[in-house]
Formats: structure tokens, C-alpha cells, sequence
């Protein structure tokens, strides 16, 4: 199993108790796929470990976990700060208009009003108060927000990204600076 063939769950974030439990932070909006897990995979020394999950229970906003062979507060430290994967195989469904961050780079941007073609996807970038589109146009990097409100339709089959761009944004990406300047003193 390799890093790339999964995405990360979460993490072991520290003890719990003094039986081996831990707690695992899962990085998702929804954890009730994932409340019955029985394996995770962990990485150790660069290669994929599957951990066995004998108990999983919730605990607040996060989950204890038994690990197989894990039956002291030392070797519960032991795992703790370890990421934790899934197979991307794993992930639940989804319909036409949410994705995954992980499944749309490469994948063409169409402005949902105009139809137009904007540029390819080069990753989504998750660091503000909701996602961007880092995208290639023609040699131009261009971010594009995501906010809740904004419309997205979804091709997988064609891996065509179809977002909803507001009038006006591209061309602040794409205008030659010159022009910019000319406007502002020609005022």
C-alpha cells in the first residue's frame, strides 16, 4: 500500500487512559462512514502499516481507538502524532456537485456562466476561511475561491470542473500590467 493509493483520515493525536486507547482525530466532515473502520494504514518508515482497530468508539468530536497489539500508555505514545489512511477506495460517494480535493488536479476548469474554458486545475488549496483553485491558464496562475455559495457542477467522467466564476475575475489574473497603469493615470 502506498501514500498516493490512499488519503489521510486523521491522526493518533495522544493517549487515552492507560490501556493502549488512543484518541484518533479524523479530518473529515462527515466521520459516520468511517465509525466502523477495522484497519488503518499508518506510515512507518516510509511504507504503509495496517494498524488493527479492535474497538472504536466516539469521544466527543473525535473517536477511542484499541490497536491490536497496543495495551500500554507507552505504547500508546508510541503511535501518537501518526497519520492515519485509508484506501482511496474507502471514500463515500459522492453526487454531482461536491468532489474530492485530492481527485481534481489535472482536471479542466469551465466557468459555469460562460461556458468558457479557464485553464487546468493544479491543486486545491484548503489554507482560508473556505477552498481555492490554484489553476493554469496558459502559463498564468489564476486562484479561484470556493465559498458554500457558489454553484459547482461536476463531470467526472470528462474531469471537467464546472464553478461558478464572479464577472471579472480572470481578467484581474490575465490583464498585462501595462494596461492597469495606463487606466490609473489616465484618470
Amino acid at each position: 500500500m502506498n501514500t498516493k493509493d490512499c488519503f489521510k483520515l486523521g491522526k493518533f493525536t495522544k493517549p487515552f487512559r492507560y490501556q493502549g486507547e488512543v484518541i484518533l482525530w479524523m479530518d473529515v466532515d462527515d466521520r459516520s462512514p468511517y465509525s466502523n473502520i477495522k484497519v488503518v494504514w499508518v506510515e512507518e518508515r516510509k511504507s504503509l502499516v495496517p494498524y488493527m482497530i479492535t474497538k472504536l468508539k466516539p469521544h466527543n468530536n473525535r473517536f477511542v481507538a484499541k490497536i491490536e497489539g497496543v495495551n500500554s500508555e507507552q505504547g500508546a505514545k508510541s503511535i501518537c502524532g501518526k497519520d492515519v489512511y485509508l484506501p482511496i477506495s474507502e471514500l463515500p460517494k459522492l453526487n454531482n456537485s461536491q468532489f474530492y480535493f485530492h481527485e481534481v488536479p489535472g482536471w479542466t476548469v469551465v466557468d459555469l456562466n460562460t461556458g468558457e474554458e479557464v485553464g487546468e486545475i493544479k491543486q486545491v488549496l484548503d489554507h482560508g476561511p473556505y477552498p481555492m483553485l490554484d489553476v493554469d491558464r496558459e502559463g498564468v496562475e489564476l486562484i479561484l475561491p470556493l465559498p458554500t455559495n457558489f454553484k459547482v457542477k461536476i463531470e467526472r467522467e470528462n474531469k471537467i470542473l464546472k464553478v461558478e466564476i464572479p464577472v471579472g475575475l480572470v481578467d484581474v489574473f490575465t490583464e498585462d500590467d501595462d494596461e492597469c497603469d495606463e487606466d490609473i493615470f489616465a484618470q
